[in-house]
């Protein structure tokens, strides 16, 4: 050697032992990297080309080489139940530090508040009682894409404001769907009353909160006539007359429409246990006063026909000075267009 050193005498000087040194002259193991740099440029050493391997190099081929001599002798060795298991503790794991594996790139589950009851959660819960459905991780409110589409910008919001997350938007042809992510969410939505699954086969009603507060019961019923009701035109040999409808094949649902309508009251009629209808145009525009609409097309509708019949913007104003709502007059009020 060019340093006249004797293996022992090389081994104490780097800090290993001699049989280390004498392993690595019959190249029987790979050398420390970092040892045979230093040696190299204290002796003036000019080394061969080489590569530097990684710490580790060899661990994924020998395990490679164990795992399918382990397989050869005892066959696999997961089970179902195993794999179960597993993924129980893995589960555990998560809830119990759920920042450690978001920030690992997992999957967590998200966390989702129970908002406090007002009359904004009371209009989403009426928009998903009509348009919503509920699975075991999302909730879906679908809309018509050329009619809804200024009333799902509305619903986007509503949703984000209340609960915390702004549903993704997915064009269907003719649909918007708007859609919510979360089991949690789910959870914390039949907290509130709702039900996951078929709203027909469960029979679904609105929630015991709701009427508990007028402002609520009111926003609820504007949340179940923007999804599944609206204002319709009907010609008859004396003119063209205006309705207001209501459809579910929901008894329960039917039933506490009509509970909130006598409220007010309202006069109106129930067809086939499924259709409720407002025919008069002083009992609409008392409706749109007191209970109103956030979807465009409708508040559009009634103010096209006002404009029609020469029903002057004052007639909706009446219901306020009347004191029969405690709501403000919506958008009725506003200059026709």
């Amino acid at each position: 050697m060019r340093s006249k050193l004797s293996a022992q005498e090389v081994a104490v000087k780097v800090g290993v032992s001699a049989r280390t040194i004498r392993d690595w002259k019959r190249e029987k193991m790979h050398a420390n990297y970092g040892i045979i740099i230093a040696l190299a440029r204290e002796y003036h050493i000019r080394l061969p080309l080489h590569k530097k391997l990684s710490d580790g190099w060899h661990l994924a081929q020998a395990g490679s080489l164990g795992g399918k001599a382990r397989y050869r002798m005892y066959g696999s060795v997961s089970t179902l139940e195993n794999r179960r298991r597993g993924g129980a503790i893995s589960q555990e794991r998560r809830r119990a530090n759920p920042e450690k594996y978001r920030l690992l790139g997992c999957n967590v589950r998200k966390i989702f508040h129970k908002p406090a009851y007002s009359a904004e959660l009371a209009e989403a819960i009426g928009i998903i009682l009509g348009d919503g459905c509920l699975s075991n991780y999302q909730v879906t409110v679908s809309l018509d894409r050329k009619v809804d589409y200024g009333y799902a910008i509305f619903v986007r919001k509503l949703f984000h404001q209340i609960f915390g997350e702004r549903p993704a938007w997915f064009d269907r042809q003719n649909v918007i769907e708007l859609k919510l992510s979360g089991a949690g969410l789910i959870d914390m939505l039949e907290e509130l009353g709702l039900v996951r699954g078929n709203k027909i086969k469960h029979q679904v009603a609105i929630p015991d909160w709701i009427f508990t507060n007028e402002e609520f019961q009111f926003a609820c019923m504007r949340g179940l006539f923007d999804t599944d009701g609206g204002i319709y035109h009907h010609k008859k040999p004396s003119g063209v007359y205006i309705g207001w409808t209501f459809t579910s094949l929901s008894r329960p649902l039917i039933m506490g429409v009509e509970r909130i309508l006598k409220s007010v009251p309202l006069r109106h009629s129930i067809t086939y246990g499924k259709n409720v209808y407002i025919y008069s145009l002083d009992e609409i525009l008392k409706c749109m006063a007191i209970i109103g609409s956030s979807n465009p097309k409708n508040v559009q509708k009634v103010r096209m026909h006002m404009k029609r019949r020469g029903v002057p913007n004052g007639k909706a104003l009446a219901w306020k000075a009347s004191g029969l709502t405690p709501l403000q007059v919506r958008v009725l009020s506003s200059p026709q267009t």
